[in-house]
């Protein structure tokens, strides 16, 4: 699995999207890091070679992740913006330009750069919170693949996992806020998934008040 880094100002703008986009897009970038297709995107050669960007489509309007994954070592979240006309801005296009050079494929390298395991711990406030949603984004990716590799029409993916059309059309557009974590399980349940929880705990104890007493991680056979 590779690490997300962010480029400049990228991680601050991503989290001022409203909640509901910020999270959609947590979840294709989480794809991304775990060698996946993402759901809706477009390649940007006008910026640079491998740059590709994330569309995200909610009720607060249309959001943009510009980012590149073609190197090993990690994923590049290079610019994170509203779209507000037709074509993309054209200062978007310098911004995210100016920061794929950081990356190593230009003539220098950017200084400020803020890396992750886990696109969760960098977008969510709390350690709980960062661990509900890789739980909540792994069952995601699990019963999308599932759906995707068996070749079934949402009508049949809604009777194996007990769910209407239009919940299966919301989990394929990845719609991660609509899905609780226990709706995820239940679904991966009912399909005969078998998922799990793994607990990590943690090697020492740190300080008296500890943010994080135990890595949890869901596992889904």
């Amino acid at each position: 699995m590779k690490t997300v880094e962010f480029m400049g100002t990228a991680l601050d703008d991503l989290r001022g999207f409203p909640q509901t986009a910020m999270r959609a897009a947590g979840y294709q970038i989480d794809r991304i890091q775990n060698g996946l297709a993402p759901d809706d995107v477009r390649a940007m050669p006008s910026i640079g070679s491998g740059v590709m960007e994330l569309r995200i489509w909610d009720e607060a309007g249309a959001f943009r992740v510009v980012y590149v994954a073609k190197f090993e070592d990690a994923v590049y979240v290079l610019h994170c913006f509203q779209k507000k006309t037709p074509q993309t801005a054209q200062r978007d296009i310098e911004l995210a330009r100016k920061r794929f050079k950081g990356t190593g494929e230009g003539d220098f390298k950017m200084t400020d750069k803020q890396r992750f395991a886990s696109v969760w711990d960098a977008i969510e406030d709390t350690p709980p919170q960062a661990a509900c949603m890789r739980a909540r984004s792994e069952l995601m990716m699990s019963l999308t693949e599932v759906i995707r590799e068996r070749g079934m029409t949402q009508g049949d993916a809604a009777a194996l996992f007990g769910v209407t059309q239009p919940r299966i059309s919301d989990l394929m557009r990845g719609k991660i806020s609509l899905f609780s974590l226990d709706t995820l399980i239940d679904m991966a349940a009912t399909a005969g998934m078998c998922p799990s929880v793994k607990v990590t705990k943690p090697k020492a104890m740190l300080g008296k008040h500890p943010k994080r007493a135990a890595k949890r991680q869901l596992e889904v056979a």
